[in-house]
């Protein structure tokens, strides 16, 4: 069966509104779990500590990729955090003019206060049929990423 044009870019253009949509409520729910239990996060830094605790001792440039945010800006919430006692700013050994950013205890202490919030918000999509479900698209999500990225 042949789709005009205008349906294929209506087919991609809902694909993307899809993943906006889950992202936005994801964060939403995650969002009002962390106000709920009084912590005080943003986003953002959730984001980053999620990298820190996934690969400790990172450069500033390597949080601006894998956020998709802007130096500035990951410089000034990384001096944020610095203030909150988060994340600590430390020289690198190989190149003296870059800085790592790596945990602090209290930092590291943090995940286990988010573990809980991420499960609760996660829990309905934990059934093995979902998670199979995901698995497949997930698979499918990152072909279509190969195939847009060539």
């Amino acid at each position: 069966m042949k789709i005009s044009p205008q349906e294929q870019l209506s087919k991609v253009s809902r694909l993307i509104e899809t993943m906006r949509d889950i992202r936005k409520v994801v964060r939403t729910q995650f969002m009002k779990k962390m106000k709920d239990h009084d912590l005080d996060l943003t986003i953002e830094m959730l984001e980053v500590l999620h990298i820190l605790w996934n690969q400790d001792k990172v450069n500033q440039q390597e949080i601006v990729d894998k956020t998709n945010r802007n130096k500035a800006s990951i410089t000034s919430l990384i001096s944020n955090m610095t203030a909150r006692g988060l994340v600590q700013r430390n020289p690198d050994p190989l190149d003296r003019r870059n800085r790592l950013i790596s945990l602090t205890p209290e930092g590291e202490r943090y995940q286990q206060k988010l573990i809980p919030l991420l499960e609760e918000v996660y829990a309905p999509l934990l059934s093995a049929d979902m998670i199979r479900e995901i698995e497949h698209t997930t698979n499918q999500l990152q072909n279509i990423l190969q195939t847009i990225s060539e």
